[in-house]
């Protein structure tokens, strides 16, 4: 359930911190005082689409944080919106958008006048009725996960089908020569920096004589029997030795001394043995060369030599797996066949007697919202197979026993299709285990006693989940647990949004407001009235 909700520099809002309560959670105010500015900034702190047109001062960023009670658990969803973009956070970590939609999945659940179109279409209908199923049948899943891999293999196989030979024979051609290049790289069997070492050897395999020379040279200055550096550091090293047993003051220096006459001593012996130790290699020269120039070979062919072997391969591997023989392509589009028309038989089966289930409580749902002789019928036909199965499905209604079902797009009225939604959702919130719900404008179109209807059906959903809803209609904001009041300021230079939470008087006054404009002794009594009764 949602516990905190904050608002900054959010279209009409400058800042906003709400605390929610579990049960039914209402706000009320005039129309056009920003209460769906609050819903909107929950549906866009979890993954709606927004712009940079959302900022109430352009100069500074909005931010949006909700902290949901997940099960014993603080969870702190937030985005930020700027003008270069948006940043979206789980518990202080950075997250992309699809993460947040996750989270949402088993969150909230927004309802809008946009999601009540969309429910309307026939093409959503197949889904709803899959989400029911898959809350009743742990392997229903895998079934409709099975069918839709399935079908999408079989339309590509047809596709290639399609193409025909001469593209499986081109393929080939391609495959010979990717197969002769990877070959010839493989050959040369290049190694990683092996290109950096050969340039190495070869500096010292073309310079031998010279680097002899300069390094003989430089050991018999160093360490030469006559006149050499060694031998002269040898007696100034006698000098100082005398020198330490006149002043003992002069150790350090005496031993910092002795100390280089060995480094030089070292240096020396390995100018010495490295002189030595250099010898002409004419065949080794030679083979570096020609490795070297194997290596120029490859990389003017192909570029980068290892990013082309890994891109030849994946390229010889894709086209291999495309190029089977059109008997092979004919023969496994028999074998998805028969396997989609088992699966789609399957399917359609669990969709036929969950139709019927699913009909009936959306019936009993409507009952308690006043609609007198409601039938709602769950059409399942079959068809074409396709990536859901064989199955049409349409939600079909009437709310009057003089006239037959219909297709619910097109038989029922504004204040039909809130209470419509209103059964739908209070079924798929019990399935799906959705932990809060929100409605926008659920009151759209009814009044009076299905007004009290409609508020008994979500006083009752809120004993099981969190409930959210905007409302103009005094009785349904009277079943309320909590309720908060909306308003809308404006000077001459700004407009600002605020929402503050009632305490039980005020909401005698709100709901007394609500009902006749003003809190006079008879719309205050029949607000008493209203709540005494709950």
């Amino acid at each position: 359930m949602i516990k905190t909700l904050y608002i900054k520099n959010f279209i009409l809002i400058d800042e906003l911190l709400l605390n929610f309560t579990d049960g039914f959670n209402v706000l009320i105010g005039e129309t056009g005082a920003g209460k769906s500015i609050i819903i909107k900034a929950i549906d866009t702190v979890m993954g709606a689409k927004t712009s940079k047109d959302v900022l109430k001062n352009e100069n500074i960023h909005a931010l949006i944080e909700i902290t949901f009670d997940n099960n014993g658990e603080e969870l702190v969803i937030s985005r930020e919106i700027s003008q270069t973009g948006t940043k979206c956070r789980i518990n202080g970590a950075l997250v992309n958008l699809e993460a947040i939609k996750e989270e949402k999945e088993h969150l909230i659940d927004i309802h809008t006048q946009f999601q009540t179109y969309t429910y309307m279409e026939t093409k959503y209908h197949i889904n709803l009725l899959d989400s029911y199923i898959n809350s009743k049948v742990l392997s229903y899943g895998a079934l409709i996960e099975k069918q839709l891999k399935e079908y999408k293999r079989y339309t590509q196989l047809k596709e290639l089908l399609e193409k025909g030979a001469d593209k499986l024979n081109s393929n080939k051609e391609k495959i010979e020569f990717l197969k002769f290049e990877i070959d010839e790289i493989e050959k040369a069997d290049i190694q990683e920096n092996e290109e950096e070492k050969l340039n190495s050897q070869l500096e010292v395999l073309s310079n031998i004589q010279e680097l002899k020379e300069l390094s003989y040279s430089s050991y018999w200055s160093l360490g030469g029997e006559d006149n050499s550096i060694v031998e002269a550091m040898g007696k100034i090293g006698f000098n100082l030795s005398k020198i330490k047993d006149f002043d003992p003051n002069f150790t350090q220096t005496q031993e910092n001394y002795f100390d280089a006459l060995e480094t030089i001593k070292d240096v020396a012996y390995t100018l010495r043995n490295y002189s030595e130790n250099l010898q002409d290699n004419p065949e080794r020269l030679n083979e570096v060369n020609e490795r070297l120039e194997l290596i120029e070979k490859l990389k003017r062919k192909y570029g980068d030599i290892f990013e082309a072997q890994k891109r030849f391969k994946e390229e010889l591997e894709a086209l291999q797996t495309e190029n089977i023989s059109l008997d092979e392509i004919e023969k496994e589009i028999l074998e998805l066949e028969k396997s989609m028309t088992e699966n789609s038989e399957l399917i359609s089966e669990k969709r036929k007697y969950y139709s019927k289930e699913l009909s009936d409580k959306i019936t009993e749902e409507l009952k308690k919202l006043e609609f007198e002789c409601p039938k709602f019928v769950i059409e399942v036909k079959e068809g074409a197979i396709n990536s859901k199965g064989k199955n049409e499905v349409e939600f079909l209604i009437t709310t009057n026993v003089s006239k037959g079902l219909s297709p619910l797009v097109k038989s029922a009225s504004g204040g039909e299709i809130s209470r419509v939604m209103l059964s739908i959702k209070t079924i798929f919130a019990n399935v799906d285990k959705i932990k809060t719900v929100i409605f926008d404008e659920i009151d759209t179109g009814i009044s009076g006693k299905t007004s009290l209807s409609v508020g008994n059906e979500i006083s009752e959903l809120s004993k099981k989940i969190q409930v959210f809803a905007i409302t103009h209609q005094p009785v349904i904001a009277s079943k309320a647990n909590t309720m908060f009041l909306v308003t809308k300021t404006q000077t001459d230079t700004n407009t600002i949004v605020k929402a503050k939470m009632l305490g039980e008087s005020e909401k005698v006054e709100a709901l007394a407001k609500m009902s006749s404009g003003v809190a006079d002794e008879k719309s205050l009594s029949f607000a008493n009235e209203l709540i005494n009764n709950n």
